[in-house]
């Protein structure tokens, strides 16, 4: 993952019990000027609005994916 994908959260994230609220979440990863080189942030669109989250890198990518074309 880099500065500019756009991700969702994964079918197996999302159907996880408790985290279907996050199945239709679209976001873009992006970074503010005053975070480390590590830290990233995802401006999210939900179905209530939108959302910023942190993301640190030592945490993974787990349960996201960079959409594309082809699901």
């Amino acid at each position: 993952m880099k500065v500019g994908d756009l991700v969702r959260y994964t079918k197996e994230h999302s159907s996880m019990p408790g985290y279907d609220y996050c199945a239709d979440w679209k976001g873009i990863i992006f970074q503010h000027p005053d975070d480390l080189p590590s830290q990233y942030r995802i401006y999210w669109v939900t179905q209530h609005g939108v959302h910023v989250g942190v993301w640190l890198e030592s945490d993974g990518w787990r349960g996201l994916e960079v959409i594309s074309d082809d699901r």
